[in-house]
């Protein structure tokens, strides 16, 4: 019954989208040459309707690709309608590329409308569907049965995630203990119905459509039983892997030649993501070095004048990957600052120029690294980078230090933002650099950009 749902939902869904883009298909047509003025001419509606009958089933193979036809209960929207973008994206390519072969009889004006069109038209469907569904499971329809094997940790951290998104539509029918004598009558409130041996029974008796297998790993004979058990049951089953032990960084699952492999920590920056990220670094670097050379002049004409040495001052750091570059700053200290070694600025530094104290103040020793930017060596926003000395320190005093080497490091960064710059407690700076990396989007990259124009002139941990 539940995969029958499914198929007819996913249908519905499937030609929805057929009827959208074939709708913003005509609807280009009609607000580009109707609406618009044409200098050239109208062209032929047949021709773009063979065009659109070709283009509709292609894209819907597209969007496909991007699995947005499979049960996507417990899936973000926001997942939903980037994937959504991303197909759209491919399509108005490809539609582009026929107007290639047909030496450019499509109109490019005409492919720039249906493609916003169709994104969307078929974003805003998705809106409205899960703004539907939400209502109706709210309301007590088109719910899911659910039982849950395992008591602890990992079954607790489910149970507390289904009641928090009521919206799911997920009821919780039960427990089912690893063996007997575990769990008690019930769990945070859910009952245990049985042990695992009880499974076949427990589900039909339960009348459930979903068994999430959430057993600690220490269970793994318990978790093989469950699965043998179910092997054969009308429910939809899903395994949680037990990952409490591990700090998990991006985590996902994989196909690796048809064997699922799980993602405990992995770059964030990937995929799209990444172009996003590179093409956001790109324009407001590239804007702000038009914007600010003035000022950078300026500078550094200051610093050749206030003390003997060069403008620049280059150091080596360890960015993503542990890939070490050259990070630039305008010149702050006098040349001999290291003659004693290498140490953390602090207040009052003797060792700063004159023109150094202002310059740390208003963080303008940093505007060369937007060069760093725009060549690749590092990002606008993320961990701040150190130098190779001190991450073979950090790592091995603080756990989970290098997986802020996930990411590029940035200019600024999410504990910069928060006063966590220069000799501050190290642990403090990776909690906010491992949430940076675990929450980035390019709305936290603005956040964090606005917020370090924001707090230049008031940082008490700038010097």
């Amino acid at each position: 019954m539940l995969s029958r749902q499914r198929q007819i939902f996913a249908t519905a869904v499937f030609l929805l989208d057929a009827v959208l883009i074939a709708g913003s298909w005509l609807a280009a047509y009609w607000l580009r040459f109707r609406m618009m003025p044409a200098p050239l001419g109208v062209p032929s509606l047949a021709f773009y309707l063979w065009i659109g009958a070709v283009l509709t089933p292609v894209a819907l193979l597209v969007l496909r690709s991007f699995k947005l036809y499979r049960s996507a209960r417990t899936a973000r929207l926001s997942q939903e309608l980037l994937a959504l973008v991303q197909g759209m994206v491919i399509v108005a390519a490809l539609a582009g590329l026929s107007s290639y072969f047909t030496k450019g009889e499509l109109s490019r004006g005409f492919l720039a409308v249906f493609a916003a069109l169709a994104t969307a038209s078929l974003c805003v469907s998705r809106v409205v569907i899960r703004g539907v569904l939400r209502s109706l499971r709210l309301h007590g329809r088109n719910l899911r049965h659910v039982l849950i094997v395992g008591t602890e940790e990992p079954a607790l951290t489910l149970i507390e995630k289904i009641r928090e998104h009521r919206d799911y539509g997920l009821v919780l029918e039960g427990m089912v203990a690893a063996r007997a004598g575990e769990g008690g009558a019930a769990v945070a409130g859910v009952p245990v119905l049985g042990t695992v041996s009880e499974l076949p029974r427990l589900v039909e008796s339960a009348g459930a459509e979903i068994v999430y297998v959430a057993l600690p790993r220490s269970e793994y004979r318990a978790e093989r039983e469950a699965l043998e058990r179910l092997s054969d049951s009308t429910a939809a089953v899903r395994l949680v892997p037990d990952l409490a032990w591990a700090f998990t960084l991006n985590a996902g699952v994989e196909d690796f030649d048809g064997m699922p492999v799980v993602l405990v920590t992995e770059t964030p920056g990937q995929g799209w993501n990444a172009v996003l990220k590179r093409a956001f670094d790109l324009a407001l670097s590239a804007f702000g070095l038009l914007l600010l050379w003035p000022l950078m002049a300026a500078v550094a004409l200051w610093v050749r004048l206030d003390s003997p040495g060069p403008i620049l001052y280059a150091q080596e750091r360890m960015g993503m990957n542990g890939r070490c570059f050259r990070m630039l700053k305008f010149r702050t200290m006098r040349m001999d600052a290291e003659a004693d070694g290498p140490g953390w600025s602090k207040p009052d530094d003797p060792r700063r120029t004159g023109a150094g104290e202002l310059l740390r103040r208003l963080s303008l020793d940093e505007l060369p690294q937007l060069w760093n930017v725009l060549v690749g060596h590092m990002s606008l926003v993320g961990p701040r980078p150190e130098r190779p000395m001190y991450v073979e320190q950090f790592r091995e005093k603080i756990p989970r230090y290098m997986l802020r080497h996930h990411v590029k490091a940035g200019l600024t960064g999410w504990a910069q933002v928060n006063g966590l710059r220069g000799d501050t407690p190290l642990d403090k700076r990776i909690t906010y650099d491992l949430y940076y990396i675990r929450h980035w989007s390019l709305l936290f990259d603005l956040r964090i950009l606005l917020l370090t124009v924001a707090r230049v002139f008031r940082d008490a941990s700038a010097h």
